[in-house]
């Protein structure tokens, strides 16, 4: 049995607005392969993730189909209004106990966000000590980061929003104590939405995966919490010698004469 439930925070929503919602480009013929070609590589990475909650945030039909093989017990969706969240919230808290979740999973919630930061202190809040981080985000080390850059005023997915590379993803998980596990690359295809361009870019994917590994359209980055444990340092006590009670102490010095 699923719950829903209401969350307002004080803060003003973060994310990014855009005419054509993620979510419901991802139901395209070009969306619908990288979501194909996503779920190809995280199967055998999530096919080994065991736990008892994860979170996953942003694309919410998306986010399920990609988690299906999760092994963790409980999925829950955290978004924005809309029917096919479990849990609805606005701004950035999760309504989410802290050390209480083995995975989140962060479908392009960095890029629709105006503060990213926020929302891995937030994951970094909620996971447990050893817990895993998945994010998953465009590419702009390629020909979408290319056509990002100069079709990014028209608020249109996928070009709206932040394209981040991997090298300062990275940067800012490690600032929070991440450990980097896995970086994948996902969809070496045109960024182009045609039906006939997508079935020869299948023929040719294997030839750009081989060789050209780095352009692809999407960066899947997988991570680990990592926690210094406390050792507490034992005081080093002053080793006395004990003198048995039994043996007189030495008067030397103490009101003795000596014969001159």
């Amino acid at each position: 049995m699923i719950y829903k439930y209401k969350v307002k925070n004080s803060r003003k929503n973060k994310s990014l607005a855009a005419s054509v919602p993620l979510d419901t480009w991802y139901k395209t013929p070009l969306g619908r392969y990288l979501i194909e070609q996503l779920s190809e590589k995280l199967d055998n990475f999530l096919a080994t993730s065991f736990g008892y909650f994860a979170l996953a945030v942003g694309c919410h039909d998306q986010a399920a189909e990609v988690l299906q093989g999760c092994r963790v017990k409980h999925v829950f969706r955290l978004g924005g209004t809309g029917k096919n969240y479990d849990v609805q919230m606005d701004g950035i808290s999760y309504p989410v106990a802290s050390d209480s979740t083995d995975l989140v999973v962060l479908l392009h919630a960095l890029s629709q966000s105006r503060d990213p930061h926020a929302i891995l202190r937030e994951v970094n809040r909620v996971l447990i000590p050893d817990g895993k981080l998945v994010i998953i985000d465009f590419n702009p080390v390629s020909l979408w980061g290319l056509r990002h850059l100069f079709q990014s005023w028209l608020d249109d997915a996928p070009w709206a929003g932040h394209y981040y590379t991997a090298h300062r993803l990275n940067d800012w998980a490690r600032l929070l104590g991440f450990e980097p596990l896995h970086h994948f690359h996902c969809g070496h295809v045109l960024p182009l939405n045609y039906q006939k361009l997508i079935l020869k870019s299948r023929i040719m994917s294997k030839f750009l995966e081989r060789w050209f590994n780095f352009s692809s359209a999407l960066n899947v980055l997988v991570f680990e919490k990592k926690t210094i444990p406390l050792t507490p340092i034992r005081k080093q006590w002053v080793k006395r010698q004990i003198i048995p009670p039994n043996i007189v102490r030495p008067t030397v010095g103490r009101d003795m004469k000596y014969d001159r």
